[in-house]
């Protein structure tokens, strides 16, 4: 197949029009208009975690209420990047002992279909609540060796598609469940 021959006006239009895109691509990158193709995520470093554990009001029948409030802090881009990408927080309950803490319920895992996760502007957020009887696993000492006074606290793990994970512990709760 043979190359057309250009004369050399046709050749200059050729160069003038690829000067011409080469020089509008790099002003509409340099202007933000165009972004890099592959901007790295914002890593996932800070996670924080509340637990609050009160009495359902009357005239219910005592029931307690359990809420856990957990935050990993980051933009809404990477934060739906993400939980698109298999990350998951797990909650893990302890008994807080002299001793040891003692595991009392979980793992219980979120993913990205969980009621209650969801990727905000502010990050990631889990806001989970229900409700527990009295005399269930938070009653976490049984007034034999360790007292009455139940002490509870939750570990919150995030955990991203690889696999690297970090963890926070919430406050403790204090009180006879």
């Amino acid at each position: 197949m043979k190359t057309p021959v250009r004369t050399p006006a046709q050749t200059h239009r050729v160069r003038r029009s690829a000067l011409a895109a080469a020089l509008l691509a790099g002003a509409l990158f340099a202007g933000g208009v165009l972004g890099p193709a592959g901007t790295p995520a914002q890593a996932a470093t800070t996670i924080t975690a509340s637990l609050s554990i009160t009495r359902a009001a009357p005239p219910g029948p005592g029931l307690m209420n359990v809420r856990v409030l957990v935050k990993v802090p980051m933009n809404l881009y990477d934060a739906n990047g993400y939980l698109n990408n298999g990350a998951r927080i797990e909650l893990r309950f302890y008994g807080e002992d002299p001793v040891s803490d003692n595991l009392v319920l979980g793992p219980i895992t979120y993913v990205r279909s969980a009621v209650g996760l969801s990727a905000t502007e502010e990050g990631i957020r889990l806001l989970t609540q229900w409700q527990e009887e009295p005399g269930s696993w938070l009653n976490e000492d049984d007034g034999l060796l360790d007292g009455v006074t139940d002490e509870v606290y939750v570990r919150a793990r995030f955990v991203d598609g690889d696999g690297v994970a970090i963890q926070a512990r919430s406050n403790v709760v204090t009180g006879i469940f």
